[in-house]
């Protein structure tokens, strides 16, 4: 089998591979269609469907919403950080919070690169400068409330986990909702939200096992001292 295709495999293991591959696909048709100029037949119609919903108190509920993906992130972002440092998990805490800056960043270039236009369906009830292509709110929630999903999850906290990882899917609705974003554009950043999910927490898995193994090779010649002392 061509080594290329083993190595996801054998890197992150079947489940995430066929995740990734999956993520992969789906982000490169988007990309390419975006790219072509193309549009895309889902965007139109869960758009205008989402519209006809409007109330004022919903406007003001995923206005909310949004902004947590946006400068209210910083609140779970710092709570999650702390969380990690107090359990003595600092590398974790570290690559957390890079995350969350580096998604954003990643979003940025994606804009300048595609410089999609923004939708003009209807008049959305925020107005947004950047380019429409990726979702950078979108992205930002996977690495505030999806990878704090993940985290939560492996270390017992499933409620919390649940409501964190929904918590990435309301934020992009909420970027459709308000007129902010394709459909196109938040599931974009849904897929590679997912990838580079993956790439984190299989690196924070190979920092805590060269950790590990460097505290066992300290214990064992810590006590083959003693042992020849004695």
């Amino acid at each position: 089998m061509n080594k290329s295709i083993l190595y996801p495999i054998r890197r992150f293991g079947v489940a995430a591979a066929i995740i990734i591959i999956c993520a992969v696909l789906v982000y490169w048709q988007l990309a390419a269609g975006v790219s072509l100029e193309k549009g895309f037949f889902i965007d139109e119609p869960i758009m205008l469907a989402l519209h006809e919903l409007s109330r004022p108190w919903l406007d003001s509920f995923f206005l909310f919403v949004t902004r947590t993906g946006d400068m209210l992130v910083a609140i779970p972002v710092l709570a999650m950080f702390i969380y990690l440092w107090r359990r003595s998990e600092k590398t974790t805490a570290v690559l957390y919070v890079a995350s969350v800056i580096t998604f954003p960043l990643i979003s940025l270039w994606l804009k300048n690169l595609f410089g999609r236009p923004r939708q003009d369906i209807f008049p959305p009830l925020v107005v947004e400068h950047t380019a429409s292509f990726p979702s950078g709110h979108t992205l930002t929630a996977v690495a505030a409330y999806g990878l704090a999903a993940v985290f939560l999850w492996q270390r017992g906290h499933r409620a919390l986990a649940i409501l964190s990882g929904s918590w990435v899917l309301l934020v992009g609705l909420s970027r459709i909702y308000l007129g902010a974003h394709y459909p196109s554009d938040v599931l974009a950043s849904l897929a590679l939200g997912v990838i580079l999910l993956i790439i984190i927490v299989s690196i924070d898995k190979r920092l805590k096992e060269r950790e590990l193994s460097k505290n066992r090779s300290g214990a064992t010649l810590a006590t083959f001292k003693e042992n020849k002392d004695g």
